[in-house]
């Protein structure tokens, strides 16, 4: 089976920022499936993040904005992404995340479909769940990243679960750009100015209040240190905690620095010296994964999705919603910069290991060509 077997591929992700756009541009950047023409469709309220157009348009990768408006038509935003999905006769289709099930189901054609379920188990709402089902169902292969988010899905849907379609893959990055800062700059918490970063889409699933709580006593414990707290990321819950940080005081420590592209999440992620992932949730964040491959030491959430990624060996954990706690995690890793230059090498070391983007790749190219295999017969 060779790659001549796919010819053309069309990729379906969010529009705005997310973790299935860094996860599409990685494998593409690793040569997933480089000799068939890639269409990627980006769908959603938002528009498609400029820096997801810039690297398109560089790589002459051809895209489409297929618009949703907010709250309605969904039938008829099913019925134009389902015509641009398969207009063209693709070999495979790629689809990030549940949202757009509904525009691949009963699928005529003789297209692969295969669906990456990127939802974290614990956050999903009853129209996930449905959407799971339906994918089970329907399409060619479901994809989850773990074997823990895997069987979560195998418990909760029962007897509506094809395991014959489930593949385990996790996500991979390009662990070259994603790297550490030169050497001069790895005085790990010895500059003036001490940062700690999170990156994530400002949502409810995400525990920013939590990390503001911390960031607001940490200061109060160190008076003398210069401390500041750097998110990136845009969303829903911005306003509430903007008004949170002005009500405390803190709006010369803390910085929004919105959406940001590949080399502006990397060289913030180089600028800190802790990064904090402040969560309900998650299935394997990408964020987590960026930190790690710069260097980073990580403290987060105790949660499923967190737990099998930050190891005692390569970060810390907090009980997630726990203020208390993460401050005093914080204050630990302050005290002692020894340890946190050990977990930030040993994040590195795990990350090239572990999440390197030719990996997710080739991953995804072996499952593509078993299915063919299936579909005839080999």
């Amino acid at each position: 089976m060779t790659e001549e077997n796919v010819r053309r591929v069309v990729h379906v992700l969010y529009s705005g920022l997310g973790g299935h756009g860094a996860v599409m541009f990685g494998m593409l950047d690793a040569g997933f499936f480089s000799r068939a023409e890639h269409l990627v469709l980006l769908t959603g309220v938002e528009p498609p993040v400029k820096d997801y157009v810039n690297r398109l348009d560089r790589d002459n990768i051809v895209w489409r904005y297929v618009p949703k408006k907010p709250g309605h038509g969904y039938v008829e935003f099913y019925r134009h992404l389902r015509h641009a999905i398969f207009e063209n006769c693709p070999d495979l289709v790629f689809v990030h995340g549940l949202a757009t099930i509904p525009s691949v189901v009963w699928n005529k054609s003789p297209a692969l479909v295969l669906v990456r379920e990127t939802e974290p188990q614990s956050t999903k709402s009853i129209k996930d769940w449905g959407a799971l089902a339906v994918a089970h169902a329907s399409v060619d292969a479901i994809v989850y990243l773990t074997d823990d988010a895997a069987k979560v899905a195998a418990d909760h849907l029962r007897v509506l679960h094809r395991q014959d379609k489930v593949s385990i893959i996790g996500n991979g990055l390009d662990v070259d750009f994603y790297s550490p800062a030169s050497k001069d700059a790895e005085k790990l918490l010895a500059r003036p100015v001490v940062r700690l970063g999170m990156v994530a889409r400002l949502q409810p699933k995400k525990d920013h209040s939590t990390l503001i709580d911390a960031f607001d006593h940490l200061c109060a414990d160190r008076p003398s240190l210069d401390l500041k707290l750097e998110i990136a990321g845009d969303g829903s819950t911005r306003q509430m905690l903007e008004d949170d940080i002005l009500r405390r005081g803190l709006q010369d420590r803390v910085t929004f620095h919105g959406t940001l592209g590949a080399e502006g999440v990397r060289d913030l992620l180089r600028s800190l010296d802790i990064y904090v992932h402040a969560t309900f949730g998650e299935t394997m964040s990408n964020s987590i994964m960026q930190a790690m491959a710069v260097g980073l030491p990580v403290v987060a959430s105790a949660v499923s999705g967190v737990t099998n990624m930050v190891t005692p060996e390569v970060g810390l954990l907090y009980p997630s919603g726990d203020s208390s706690s993460l401050r005093a995690t914080l204050n630990d890793l302050l005290d002692n910069p020894d340890e946190a230059r050990r977990l930030g090498k040993a994040a590195r070391a795990h990350a090239v290991r572990h999440y390197d983007a030719k990996l997710t790749a080739r991953a995804y190219e072996e499952l593509t060509y078993k299915l063919i295999r299936q579909r005839d017969g080999d």
